[in-house]
Order: C-alpha cells, then sequence, then structure tokens
C-alpha cells in the first residue's frame, strides 16, 4: 500500500465508519475493511476506477 494510505490507515479505529472521497480504485478502503473491519463508503467519478472498486469488493 502507498505511504500515503498507510499513515492515513494508521489514523482509523478498528470498526469505525469511514466516507473516503475520490476513492480512486478503492485501495484504502479495502485495506481498512480487511485490516480493522471499518464500514466504508467510497465516492469516485472517474467510471473506470469505478469499476475497478466494485472488482474489488
Amino acid at each position: 500500500m502507498r505511504f500515503d494510505l498507510q499513515i492515513i490507515a494508521s489514523w482509523i479505529e478498528p470498526g469505525a465508519k469511514v466516507l473516503d472521497l475520490g476513492c480512486g480504485e478503492g485501495e484504502l478502503l479495502y485495506f481498512l475493511k480487511k485490516d480493522k473491519q471499518i464500514e466504508g463508503t467510497g465516492i469516485e467519478r472517474v467510471e473506470s476506477k469505478v469499476t475497478r472498486c466494485i472488482e474489488k469488493g
């Protein structure tokens, strides 16, 4: 995972609710759901990135 996303992830408490604006392909949300069991929602306007995010789950 990118270094900047690692820093952001360190700020998030396990089980938190997260809204990721401009989530891209969902890399941060994917990690947080897997590692910290967060409840997350991502918002992205680039269709190709939305498709990739959906594929990741």
